[in-house]
């Protein structure tokens, strides 16, 4: 069984309207989600003691992973910001009627639709045995993924320079641990799989680029290598594009099962703007040859590219999805989130109604090369311009 067959045998969520035609259902489905990515959504005094029973929002290396994770209608999953400044001025707002069910209301329509929360993963309570709290090493970035930054919070990107203007990793020390070792992550991921109704299908293996032309693909490898040996897991390794292609064909031996390697944008202003570190020091034309490498080992859908969506013009990122389909690439749209703390904390991204457009033309492109946006995974497209196709 696949992991996409796998994750729809076992959701619940809520049940389609059957008085709404299924290409209106979608784009109503689609329209919500979007709006909760782009605005985030402010939480009732009502709903806080629900909230505060579900899996919290952690803010770790996976900025657009730190929100609330509820789920709409036909088990579609957002992770939706509740934290950062900019949801403040949010017209969507979770409530909660005396029985504690859950609501998004539009305070713009009146418009309510009913959520649910994701219950706290089994781990997150708990301490390794040296005492570090096990959320600290791995956390659940969707209802069935494990999360695990490799370096901590730290990445050689970090200095001002070089940084990455939307990311806030050395910014989490309290909630990401400093000093990893494998050993402690083997601890965790055995806790993780006990049981419980998070327990993880699969983990991600990245965030945070170390020193080396390797670009994290020796430590990477090594912590695949140990996943495999001990867990029946399967593996997606996230790194910065090597300088040479035979640190690809390392992550491919050690067994990692997809590889993703983000574009992050298409234009040339863009790299130069938002991520000036992995322009200089990498560049747009070696990600595009480290892809097409990439895909010659690991194949369609296996080798991934997240494209920040929201922040260059749309017309450009839909350039990067037309160029991915073209290559076998899997293209996956990453609505940008203003996270406190970064140097774009003031910038605005996309609103709804872009979004949407933007993801329709997408589906289009990449439904015209024989593709999908990505991920396949349901449950772990809940922070992506991103639908299951039967909805």
């Amino acid at each position: 069984m696949t992991t996409r067959e796998a994750a729809q045998v076992e959701t619940t969520g809520t049940p389609r309207r059957k008085d709404l035609h299924p290409a209106t259902f979608r784009n109503e489905l689609a329209n919500l989600k979007f709006a909760l990515l782009a605005y985030g959504a402010r939480v009732s005094k009502e709903a806080n003691d629900a909230v505060a029973k579900s899996k919290m929002p952690l803010r770790t290396r996976s900025g657009v992973s730190g929100g609330l994770d509820i789920k709409l209608a036909e088990s579609v999953d957002v992770n939706v910001p509740v934290n950062e400044a900019f949801v403040s001025n949010s017209p969507l707002i979770v409530t909660a009627d005396e029985q504690m069910n859950l609501q998004v209301v539009d305070e713009r329509t009146g418009t309510r639709n009913h959520v649910e929360l994701l219950p706290i993963p089994n781990f997150y309570s708990l301490t390794t045995l040296s005492g570090e709290p096990m959320r600290r090493v791995a956390q659940m970035c969707s209802r069935d993924r494990i999360c695990y930054g490799m370096t901590g919070p730290t990445c050689r990107f970090w200095r001002k320079d070089l940084r990455c203007q939307y990311c806030s990793i050395g910014k989490n020390y309290k909630d990401d641990g400093a000093r990893k070792k494998i050993d402690t992550l083997m601890e965790v991921l055995e806790v993780s799989l006990q049981g419980g109704s998070t327990r993880p299908r699969h983990i991600l293996v990245g965030g945070g680029t170390p020193n080396g032309d390797d670009m994290g693909s020796i430590l990477a490898s090594e912590i695949t290598k140990r996943i495999k040996k001990h867990f029946d897991l399967s593996v997606y390794v996230m790194i910065a594009a090597p300088l040479e292609n035979s640190e690809i064909t390392r992550v491919y031996d050690a067994g990692a099962d997809d590889l993703g390697m983000n574009l992050e944008f298409w234009s040339d202003e863009a790299w130069r703007r938002f991520i000036p570190g992995k322009n200089s020091l990498i560049g747009k034309t070696r990600y595009l040859q480290a892809l097409e490498y990439a895909q010659s080992l690991f194949g369609p859908t296996r080798t991934r590219s997240i494209l920040v969506a929201g922040v260059e013009g749309a017309h450009e990122t839909l350039a990067g999805v037309r160029f991915l389909t073209q290559i076998g690439v899997l293209p996956i749209l990453s609505p940008f989130r203003a996270l406190d703390g970064t140097l774009m904390a003031d910038f605005s991204g996309f609103s709804a109604e872009q979004y949407f457009d933007l993801w329709a033309q997408a589906e289009r492109i990449a439904a015209e090369a024989g593709a999908i946006l990505g991920p396949d995974c349901l449950a772990c497209q809940n922070n992506t311009l991103a639908l299951p196709l039967d909805t």
